[in-house]
């Protein structure tokens, strides 16, 4: 990350503040699939509200293989129309359970915690699209492993504050917090900063920040076959272009040519001469021919 020193300076001054908190860790869970919805609704929400809104949502599907199939207007009523950003995380439950599903072809991660730390984690990580922010409750409050999850509000006063980049995504930004973290105490440091950040939420979240794409040229258009470039006309209005003259060619080359190739035409320029010379003698008359 650039300017790391500064970055880890104005942590320092908002780690102050937010050790002021008093805030009570998370109890831990023991269902690695259902602390994956509930850090999904935690993402814009709190720990109450989204606990209340995960037992409405159990209460209108079967299974989890009904909630993977079950659409998403159907789940935004399920948790609310007034649930924070309920839209959003509607499609984020869905796409993970999805994900999930075509990874592993079933919804159960209770082999996640005979799993290895290192194991769990390459795991978790190697679902593209999941919520960053469940990822990492799932590693913090299952598995309890080292690390440290950010909300959008946290981003956003972490971005605010500058102990980040502005475009800092979500990975950047838990990957920067594990940093400065110690394990024993992430759980207190994330229900503490969680409580700060309620409290210092922004009026109005900004988008979170995208990758550059790499600026793509639009491809050339086809030139067209037998298609010749239009010449520019010189012609002044009122009055007609002005004829084109032919090319002449290099007489050099032409006469090497004609003469170095071996069946070329004789030039009848002799015998057109021969020819008007004889018709040029005048013949003698009759009478001059009878008396001879």
């Amino acid at each position: 990350m650039k300017n790391a020193a500064q970055h880890i300076r104005e942590f320092r001054k908002l780690l102050k503040k937010i050790r002021k908190e008093n805030a009570t860790p998370f109890p831990q869970v023991d269902d690695p699939m259902e602390q994956m919805l509930r850090g999904i609704l935690t993402d814009h929400a709190s720990e109450t509200r989204a606990n209340a809104g995960l037992a409405r949502l159990w209460e209108t599907v079967v299974d989890i293989n009904d909630l993977r199939v079950t659409p998403v207007a159907e789940i935004v009523e399920a948790i609310g129309a007034d649930f924070p950003m309920c839209r959003k995380a509607a499609e984020d439950i869905v796409k993970a359970l999805i994900v999930i599903f075509n990874k592993l072809h079933h919804l159960d991660l209770s082999f996640l915690k005979k799993a290895g730390r290192r194991t769990a984690e390459s795991f978790l990580n190697s679902l593209d699209g999941v919520n960053p922010h469940a990822r990492a409750t799932v590693m913090l409050r299952c598995l309890r492993g080292h690390a440290v999850p950010a909300d959008a509000t946290m981003c956003e006063i972490m971005r605010r504050e500058g102990c980040v980049e502005p475009d800092a995504t979500t990975e950047q930004i838990q990957k920067f917090l594990a940093s400065q973290i110690r394990e024993s105490q992430a759980a207190s440091f994330y229900a503490q900063f969680k409580r700060y950040a309620a409290t210092h939420v922004p009026r109005k979240l900004p988008p979170p920040p995208t990758p550059p794409a790499a600026l793509a040229t639009p491809p050339a258009k086809p030139a067209a076959a037998n298609s010749e470039p239009k010449k520019k006309s010189t012609a002044t209005p009122g009055k007609p272009a002005p004829k084109a003259r032919p090319k002449k060619g290099n007489r050099s080359s032409a006469a090497s040519r004609a003469k170095g190739s071996p069946n070329r035409k004789r030039s009848s320029r002799p015998a057109k001469a021969a020819a008007t010379s004889r018709k040029s003698v005048k013949r003698p008359s009759r009478s001059l021919r009878r008396h001879r």
